[in-house]
């Protein structure tokens, strides 16, 4: 029983973020279309939104899904998803802030 109790622990921890994706993705694409950007934003206001453990998972899980599926895993994107979560954790109320910061940290032109 404790097996399938801390399983179902595990499958609950992304359903904040699950629940929040789709319109906080549809306020970032509004924003800005370079994908570290997007990553950092994502991270940041669902981390506004939910706890930030399960945001970074959510962030892990897509980048799996990326390796073996059509997608483009990158440690970078990652890194700015952490990089989000961080902003978010500091900016805890404010959409703007962690769109602005995350323009700052991965302007379109960037290399990153």
């Amino acid at each position: 029983m404790v097996f399938s109790t801390s399983l179902l622990a595990k499958e609950q921890l992304i359903i904040c973020p699950a629940l929040y994706y789709t319109s906080v993705k549809k306020v970032v694409e509004a924003n800005g279309s370079y994908d570290k950007f997007k990553h950092c934003a994502v991270s940041c206001l669902l981390t506004i939104r939910c706890p930030a453990a399960d945001v970074l998972e959510l962030g892990i899980i897509k980048e799996l899904a990326d390796v073996v599926g059509p997608g483009n895993a990158e440690m970078a994107d990652l890194e700015a998803d952490y990089h989000g979560v961080k902003l978010g954790s500091i900016f805890k109320a404010s959409d703007h802030s962690c769109l602005s910061q995350c323009h700052k940290a991965y302007p379109e032109n960037s290399c990153h």
